[in-house]
């Protein structure tokens, strides 16, 4: 036989074993009702989540600089404020008797605060000497404050930043005593002098009383008409 034909018989039959091959992978990729397609997905990682992060505590600061540790009612009461950044204002201010028991008071305060929300906040001594307390059923304070039935003070401040609110109190024990009354002693007068008695030199006075006095010009005019009686017998 030929090389030139069998080189041709071979390539015809290597040609025919190629298609076969192909038509067969065709007929498997071929997808049915039946069966569903496979479709290779890409499966992409799971991002881990941010760690929880805990908001710091707002802890604002207010520190009693009195140095006295009672008030006795002649000074200033004066509290350094630190808001972190935040407001303050005075809330509330209360005062206790000897039972505890505690009511609400109206005085007016001094603050002295930056935009940081530090500095000062000043209750005059007038302030609280002027300050009034409610009594039941009053919608403004109306009955001055009697300090020496009160033993402490409490002071509430409200702190705010961001929503968040913190409230702090702060007491102060009173001693307050009732004013002495003053007694403005009074100089007893000086006895008067009395006058020295007018020196009488042998001469007495003596006043007769009324019917004395009657009974002498009686006397008298008896005298006198004698007397012209005997001048007329002598004549």
């Amino acid at each position: 036989m030929n090389k030139k034909l069998m080189t041709m018989l071979v390539a015809c039959a290597l040609s025919v074993t190629t298609l076969s091959t192909t038509a067969v992978f065709a007929e498997d990729a071929v997808v049915t009702g039946e069966t569903p397609a496979v479709t290779e997905t890409t499966t992409s990682p799971t991002p881990t989540p941010a760690p929880e992060t805990t908001p710091v505590a707002y802890e604002p600061e207010v520190t009693l600089l009195t140095p006295k540790s009672k008030w006795t009612g002649d000074s200033d009461i004066v509290f350094e404020v630190d808001a972190k950044g935040g407001t303050v204002y005075h809330f509330e201010v209360y005062v206790y008797d000897a039972n505890d028991a505690g009511y609400p008071i109206f005085v007016q305060s001094k603050v002295e605060v930056n935009q940081e929300g530090k500095g000062k906040i000043t209750f005059t001594k007038d302030a609280l000497k002027n300050a009034k307390i409610w009594a039941d059923g009053d919608d403004e304070p109306q009955i001055a404050i009697d300090w020496t039935k009160y033993s402490e003070i409490e002071f509430a401040f409200d702190f705010e930043l961001n929503g968040q609110h913190k409230y702090r109190s702060m007491f102060v024990e009173t001693s307050v005593k009732a004013p002495e009354v003053t007694v403005t002693p009074t100089t007893p007068a000086k006895p008067s002098t009395p006058a020295k008695p007018t020196e009488n030199k042998g001469t007495t006075t003596i006043t007769p009383n009324a019917s004395v006095a009657k009974d002498d010009s009686k006397q008298i005019l008896q005298l006198l008409q004698r007397k012209k009686h005997q001048k007329l017998v002598i004549l």
